[in-house]
């Protein structure tokens, strides 16, 4: 087998070139899409049911894709062009949500319309949200990629949290269907930036690249065996993240993060009203609050990982999720769940950027697809469970929600901090590696290695 070589074999620069720029854009759009749609159809849905359980099934509508459909979202990803399949699923989602505001707007809306039309997004974001992240490999040099995942992450968070939740609010309170429109208009020009950065990718492709190896991987596929059959190409995915202990240990931390987090917010639409006396106009600027302390966390993740270590920052960062929940179920005030909000949001962007190397880097390209596709598919997959708990949580009171998801997802941290821990060093291992090679590039020479990588397709133990 061939060394991975995940990064594209660019010329030492400092800048991200335009392919990068608007792949940035299109993930911005459609993350401006998803905070408007998880913020607008709650909001819908308060309005035709007072039944707690009856909104967090909203929350298990969105994460049931996660379990049913990323399995097969990851083979498709590692076998296909991955830009033209996150342009064609935001085609879709987009006529999805447009058909959904048609039926809002005629006055025929239903509990059941929202779930349908939430599952049907889901199930196209299983294509777009990795392609995004894996895309971004082949598309900048490796050293600059805890760079670009920050400003990736920056865009998603101003987008997501900072613009489209408070305005999907205020538009709500004008009219239902009009942050719906917005979130069918969003998704269809992510798609057509999506279309135009492949033009670009085949317009600049080198030799290598043309072939659908690694430097072409952002285009053309992770390079998986085309003839290989979908259960088998399903088991070796399984098969590698279940047979190395860092790997199955970040799945289950994942898994526990999710669920506690599904866990404190599927009925956040009823805690921040009933218990915060948030009106639904400023419910979005509420939500939006996670954002500042995002964006703040985006801008100094590089210099924290610098000085305390990538390390501190994945466990302090998850385990302070969890903190920041149990605040909000102990203080339900206003001022001080919004503070407690903001602080998650730090802690999350943190230790999701510190964390991303590993499926960049890490994991060879040909089974970067199926690989994330596993982590969602356990992780996200049962966060349903989560929001169908919170929902029948919040039927005895509308805190205790809070109270056990920063349990569960703290619990996470202490049974899985080695594995953590692990992959922090397995990421600086992968960045000390890039690094080499484009010394080597610049000086003349070709390094041995470009990933964290070994000649046999699995991460160093």
């Amino acid at each position: 087998m061939a060394v991975e070589t995940s990064p594209p074999a660019a010329a030492p620069s400092a800048r991200f070139g335009a392919a990068f720029h608007r792949l940035w854009a299109a993930g911005a759009l459609t993350n401006l899409g998803d905070g408007m749609l998880v913020t607008a159809l709650p909001l819908v849905a308060a309005t035709l049911t007072h039944d707690p359980l009856a909104v967090a099934g909203l929350a298990a509508a969105r994460f049931l894709p996660w379990l049913l459909v990323a399995p097969l979202a990851g083979v498709l990803l590692d076998r296909v062009d991955r830009l033209r399949a996150m342009a064609v699923s935001n085609g879709i989602a987009a006529a999805a949500v447009a058909l959904l505001a048609l039926v809002i707007a005629s006055g025929n809306a239903a509990v059941g319309f929202l779930y349908a039309a939430l599952f049907l997004v889901v199930c196209c974001e299983t294509v777009t949200d990795p392609a995004t992240r894996i895309t971004v490999a082949g598309v900048v040099p490796g050293r600059l990629l805890d760079r670009a995942n920050g400003r990736l992450e920056g865009a998603r968070l101003i987008a997501q949290d900072c613009v489209a939740k408070p305005v999907a609010g205020v538009l709500f309170a004008v009219a239902a269907v009009l942050p719906v429109a917005g979130v069918a208009l969003s998704y269809a020009l992510c798609g057509v930036l999506a279309a135009t950065v492949a033009a670009l990718l085949r317009r600049a492709a080198t030799p290598v690249a043309a072939h659908g190896t690694d430097a072409g991987g952002a285009e053309a596929g992770g390079g998986a065996d085309a003839g290989q059959g979908v259960l088998r190409s399903l088991g070796e995915g399984f098969g590698h993240v279940l047979g190395h202990r860092v790997m199955r240990g970040l799945m289950f931390n994942n898994a526990a993060t999710m669920i506690g987090m599904q866990t404190g917010t599927a009925v956040m639409v009823l805690y921040v009203q009933r218990e915060l006396g948030v009106g639904a106009a400023l419910y979005g600027v509420f939500l939006g609050t996670v954002a500042i302390g995002g964006v703040a966390g985006s801008l100094v993740v590089t210099r924290l990982a610098a000085a305390v270590g990538r390390r501190a920052v994945m466990v302090g960062g998850h385990a302070g999720m969890g903190v920041c929940l149990v605040l909000m179920g102990l203080f339900p005030q206003v001022w001080v769940a919004g503070a407690a909000w903001g602080l998650l949001g730090f802690c999350m962007t943190t230790s999701n950027i510190a964390g991303s190397l590993f499926f960049q880097t890490v994991v060879p390209d040909r089974l970067r697809g199926r690989v994330s596709a596993v982590f969602r598919t356990v992780g996200w997959g049962l966060a349903p469970l989560g929001a169908l708990m919170g929902g029948l949580l919040g039927r005895i009171d509308l805190v205790l929600p809070c109270l056990v998801g920063g349990a569960v997802m703290v619990g996470g941290v202490v049974v899985f901090r080695k594995a953590i821990a692990e992959g922090a060093r397995l990421c600086d291992e992968a960045v000390a590696g890039l690094a080499a090679a484009a010394a080597a590039e610049a000086a003349g020479g070709v390094g041995p290695e470009r990933s964290g990588g070994r000649a046999d397709g699995r991460p160093r133990p």
